[in-house]
């Protein structure tokens, strides 16, 4: 047990379950309103609601877990390269589009993303947030993470109007249920004019719209599961997973009051073997709109 090693968290946070002010009292937070004491462990405040769903943050460890599982085949190394590259056009979109310093930035579901390490080298207040916090640990330990944060995505653990920037990849999906509470969430944390970044499964994705969209989504969940029991996939997706499309997250920026909702080119084509991938790049050639709402990811840009 440590106590917070970075204060200037504590100007940030609020109890996930009555937004209370939070007070360090050397190993944990307490919530001046409800009194709900929290662990800090190993210097990473854990701020998990008491409302959170217990079966989801089991799996989401489980998917923490398949995340290390090496990928060996050359069809899964071909689909990384895919991931890594697309991972990098979402990261020069936040560098383009980001405010001049200082910023406090926050990255929502971070997993094991790294690309903290630049903005923290540039003294910004990034914030590593994921529900595992062993991800967490190891990007505090290994890779110099200052401000982590474990916490529930459906009740964050922060105050009102506190950062600057909002990064949010591959989450959505997996709140697909409830997205227009958690857009609201998001719009929450922005400061005024404010930039949030999002980068997600694509329902009518090229390759997605026969499953996506096409089938009914009970079919499309079982015929999924069906298909990863029978390959013995070691990645397989959670059954509460399920892509969205651009357009219905455009319209729930707008709805919330985003504006300067910008969908941007994605070019990497992450899920897909090497023919499949020829065949997206071929027609990105001829079309940009292929590349903006059609590929596996969307990537979008709003402001506050």
């Amino acid at each position: 047990m440590k106590s917070l090693e970075a204060p200037e968290l504590l100007q940030m946070l609020a109890c996930p379950d009555c937004s209370g002010n939070l007070s360090v009292q050397f190993d944990y937070l307490s919530c001046d309103d409800c009194k709900r004491a929290y662990e800090i462990k190993n210097g990473i405040p854990v701020l998990y609601s008491s409302k959170t769903d217990s079966s989801h943050f089991q799996e989401e460890i489980k998917l923490a877990n398949m995340m290390r599982r090496p990928r060996t085949s050359r069809k899964d190394q071909i689909m990384s390269e895919q991931w890594t590259l697309s991972k990098a056009e979402f990261w020069n979109v936040v560098n383009e589009k980001m405010r001049k310093l200082p910023q406090t930035m926050i990255n929502i579901g971070c997993g094991y993303d790294l690309h903290f390490r630049d903005f923290q080298e540039d003294g910004m207040i990034f914030v590593n947030f994921d529900i595992v916090q062993s991800i967490l640990q190891e990007l505090k330990d290994q890779n110099g993470a200052r401000f982590c944060v474990a916490g529930d995505v459906a009740y964050l653990p922060f105050k009102k109007h506190v950062f600057d920037s909002v990064v949010c990849a591959d989450i959505l999906h997996h709140l697909e249920g409830n997205l227009s509470n958690y857009i609201t969430s998001l719009k929450g944390l922005l400061r005024p004019h404010g930039m949030l970044f999002i980068e997600d499964p694509n329902a009518f994705g090229l390759y997605q719209i026969p499953k996506s969209v096409l089938l009914p989504k009970s079919v499309h969940r079982y015929l999924r599961s069906l298909y990863h029991k029978s390959i013995r996939s070691t990645h397989k997706p959670a059954d509460y997973e399920f892509p969205i499309s651009v357009w219905a997250i455009k319209n729930a920026l707008i709805g919330n009051g985003f504006t300067n909702v910008t969908i941007h080119n994605n070019r990497a084509c992450p899920n897909a073997g090497s023919i499949p991938i020829r065949i997206y790049q071929l027609l990105i050639q001829y079309s940009e709109q292929v590349s903006k709402y059609h590929n596996f990811h969307y990537l979008i840009s709003a402001e506050n």
